[in-house]
């Protein structure tokens, strides 16, 4: 795992271009199949709503994938810097993280509001938070990591 602040960075922003590759692709296969549903192989058993399906889900599975590389970050310095196991609760996580390195408390209700949409969208809750663009929770997570030393 690394210990510099460039290599997370670029972990997370490469989570958000992936997402924007699959969701050009996602879109194109789409259109494409709406138009001549034939084009799916059948012996795989993907249908057109399948993929719409999988479109609609799409930005919540990033959102997912990109708070998992923030938490992973998280994580490793923690141990790094503490030499103490890390907290079981992200909560708890990003708030020793925060307070130990001075992180203004907007970004640290950034990254929290972004923690909040990511556990609704897993555990499936009736009360999902108001939606996080793709862009702006990796703007929210890197501005949080920003505050960390550049090595650890």
């Amino acid at each position: 795992m690394p210990h510099k602040l460039h290599e997370w960075l670029r972990r997370i922003k490469a989570v958000e271009r992936e997402y924007s590759a699959v969701r050009i692709a996602t879109d194109r296969l789409l259109a494409a199949a709406e138009r001549d549903p034939t084009i799916l192989p059948r012996d795989q058993a993907v249908r057109v709503r399948d993929i719409r399906d999988a479109s609609a889900r799409l930005d919540g599975t990033y959102i997912i994938r990109l708070f998992a590389e923030f938490e992973s970050g998280l994580r490793v310095f923690w141990s790094t810097r503490r030499k103490t196991e890390t907290p079981g609760r992200t909560r708890d996580l990003l708030d020793g993280i925060a307070a130990s390195q001075r992180i203004p408390n907007d970004q640290s209700l950034n990254a929290h509001a972004v923690r909040e949409y990511r556990n609704a969208l897993v555990h499936e809750r009736d009360e999902l938070k108001l939606p996080i663009s793709i862009a702006e929770a990796r703007s929210d997570l890197c501005r949080f990591f920003a505050f960390l030393p550049p090595e650890w």
